[in-house]
């Protein structure tokens, strides 16, 4: 049994095996808006912005937003799915969904905001609310030792397998049965 329609597996399938990060934009803008229609109260809203690495080059990072109206309940950012084998790409998109929770987390009408980070489809799931603050919680470096912030075992589930559809399934399920209580 497959966990998604034909329409979506099916553009995942698209992607090619020596895939970049954007190759998955469409993928995904399809799953997201299959599961927040457009004729909804829900957008599903693609957003990018610059970042300067330490190299001094600018880079640019794409997610996606879904809106309650005009409030944020959910993004997801996509990385390439072979970087996921390199700490400090781990690290790195462990510090931007961190920053970005940070900066939704006030305008979101909900009590969590919820955050997915992607390589590819290896999922890792982020919630921000009052009481914990961001989780999973965040691994401090190890001042003398290296230390594995984001360990690889954090994007833990795949969009395509039973587990990783469930979970993303649960995910917005809660958020749209928390949206019709406000």
């Amino acid at each position: 049994m497959t966990p998604w329609s034909a329409k979506i597996t099916k553009r995942f399938r698209t992607v090619p095996a020596n895939a970049r990060e954007n190759d998955f934009y469409a993928p995904y803008n399809k799953l997201l808006y299959t599961l927040f229609p457009a004729d909804s109260d829900y957008t599903v809203a693609p957003q990018t912005y610059s970042i300067i690495d330490s190299r001094g080059s600018v880079d640019f990072i794409i997610e996606f937003e879904v809106l309650l109206e005009d409030k944020p309940v959910l993004f997801l950012k996509i990385k390439e799915p072979a970087k996921i084998n390199f700490k400090s790409a781990r690290e790195e998109a462990d510090n931007q969904m961190r920053k970005r929770m940070g900066d939704l987390a006030p305008v979101c009408p909900l009590d969590t905001l919820n955050g997915v980070s992607a390589f590819g489809t290896q999922l890792s799931f982020y919630t921000y609310d009052k009481q914990t603050r961001i989780l999973p919680a965040r691994i401090p470096p190890h001042p003398e030792r290296e230390t594995d912030t984001a360990p690889l075992n954090r994007w833990d589930c795949n969009i395509l397998e039973d587990e990783g559809a469930q979970r993303f399934q649960d995910l917005f399920a809660e958020i749209k049965r928390k949206c019709e209580q406000l």
